[in-house]
């Protein structure tokens, strides 16, 4: 292997003692990188191969890598070699370059679904592609009037209270005690005692996982599931295991298996219009997960934000309703009123309440004061209501549309069940194809959807797309799916004829 160092000019090294020679060789190599012969990213020699070119033994070899090092000109890596560093190869011109950062933040590498998460959240701007992989609700739907007329009250009522500290990281007592009065309607809580406010649902998975998981738990959850808190188990360090989910929603059977082989800290799941099968858990399964949590002494997390989005069959009463002190409940406004009013909460009771209050208190004092003094009103006259009842055919319309345009476009190359709520439709591609070559090649050709591995902890035998449905039009939703049949109709061709796929 060629290295930039050049090893036939090395400096003379006779008649030099052993503390000489290290810097006479520190200083030769310094030299070729202040001159820029030796750029960021360069191999240098083994030390073995340093050694025998300067004549000198291994060990000082070795001393002269570590001594470079310590002045900031290489790094090293087990396995893979001595390279000069980026803060050492910067010159005047590009001193503000921020690549030397690479070098010295500590290693950190996004999971798949956190990667996923985060391109999607562009996809909506990028001109000319049709987002199928985004769950947001759609902006006709908005409650803007409303918001903007209450936005006004509070100022009126409270003012600089409005953007002032809130005396409790838990959240403003008007709007904890308007999420309870949900929670006991509907099973998740029963006092205001219960309820932390946060800034959306998302930030109450991240919470519960940093509270609850510790490297090496083992966590069990839907698969596929939510990419965001799978990211989040992930990032716990903990083991995230799988556990498949069909029409009856989370299969307690395949739990028990894995309860039989780990002792599980926490189950994951989202029993009501699932992300993204759009599937309810039935009762008999809800019944014997609560059983199964209270035997084997492991918390569940129920992830409630689409609960309220049921377009078909019987509302059930939340898990936590039957177990509350092993359930964690988490929920939003997001999925309804819009992503921006960043208002969701955490149900619980007990220590992990405590804890979770403290974490929250640790991560960002309390969730925005004017955010929750819109919401406590908005709460209070039933807008939210009449807003459900508005969304409900709204979305039905648009899960149809998207299940047709499937049937048209892609007939016998897909099995996807009607979803009974929510804002996706699950793909199971049945023809054999790589999805992450599939996601680049829909780019490629306008469209984009989130693709299933995102949203698994291991991978699947087939390839899955999340579709959603939530933020387009009906026309729009036959032309994504056009652009998607055609992306892949591009991808098998590529196959057949032993090629690669462009990357957009």
């Amino acid at each position: 292997m060629s290295y930039k160092l050049n090893l036939s000019d090395l400096p003379s090294l006779e008649n030099a003692d052993r503390g000489s020679i290290t810097r006479t060789l520190v200083a030769h190599v310094i030299a070729e990188v202040d001159s820029g012969r030796l750029t960021a990213g360069d191999r240098l020699p083994p030390t073995r191969a340093l050694a025998e070119a300067a004549g000198v033994n291994h060990l000082t070899a070795a001393r002269v890598y570590r001594r470079l090092a310590e002045l900031g000109y290489v790094t090293a890596s087990v396995g893979r070699g001595t390279f000069v560093s980026a803060r050492a190869a910067a010159t005047p011109e590009d001193a503000d370059s921020a690549d030397w950062q690479s070098f010295v933040l500590p290693e950190h590498r996004l999971s798949y679904a956190a990667e996923i998460l985060r391109d999607t959240l562009h996809t909506p701007a990028r001109t000319g592609v049709i987002s199928l992989a985004v769950g947001w609700p759609a902006p006709a739907l908005h409650p803007v009037k409303e918001l903007r007329e209450i936005s006004a009250a509070v100022f009126d009522q409270v003012g600089v209270e409005a953007v002032s500290y809130l005396s409790s990281s838990e959240g403003l007592p008007e709007l904890r005690e308007q999420i309870a009065a949900r929670g006991r309607r509907s099973g998740f809580a029963s006092s205001p005692e219960e309820i932390i406010v946060t800034s959306g649902a998302r930030q109450g998975l991240d919470l519960v996982a940093r509270a609850l998981l510790r490297p090496g738990d083992v966590v069990a959850v839907e698969t596929p599931t939510f990419a965001g808190l799978l990211a989040s188990l992930q990032d716990s360090g903990a083991r995230v295991i799988g556990i498949p989910v069909d029409e009856e929603g989370l299969d307690v059977d395949a739990l028990e298996d894995v309860l039989a082989r780990h002792e599980i800290k926490l189950c994951a799941l989202q029993p009501d219009c699932q992300n993204p099968t759009g599937q309810t858990m039935s009762a008999e399964r809800r019944a014997r997960l609560l059983e199964l949590a209270r035997e084997r002494s492991f918390f569940v997390l129920e992830d409630g934000v689409y609960a309220t989005l049921r377009f078909e069959g019987p509302d059930l009463p939340r898990l936590r309703s039957g177990a509350p002190s092993h359930v964690i409940y988490v929920d939003s406004l997001s999925k309804s009123v819009g992503g921006g009013l960043r208002i969701g909460w955490i149900a619980a009771q007990g220590p992990v309440l405590n804890r979770l209050a403290g974490l929250k208190m640790a991560t960002d004092v309390h969730t925005s004061a004017l955010d929750q003094q819109i919401a406590a009103r908005y709460l209070e006259p039933g807008i939210h209501e009449r807003l459900l009842e508005q969304s409900l055919p709204y979305y039905v319309e648009r899960r149809d549309a998207l299940m047709a345009a499937l049937e048209r476009h892609l007939p016998g190359e897909y099995r996807a069940r009607l979803p009974l709520g929510g804002h996706h439709v699950w793909v199971e591609l049945t023809k054999p194809v790589s999805e992450r070559t599939l996601y680049s090649e829909a780019i490629h050709h306008g469209v984009a959807f989130t693709p299933g591995a995102a949203t698994m902890p291991e991978p699947a035998a087939r390839a899955h797309l999340r579709l959603s449905f939530g933020l387009l039009e009906p026309e729009e939703l036959d032309e994504g799916v056009r652009r998607l049949a055609r992306a892949l109709r591009a991808v098998h061709r590529y196959d057949q004829l032993g090629a690669t796929a462009p990357v957009s």
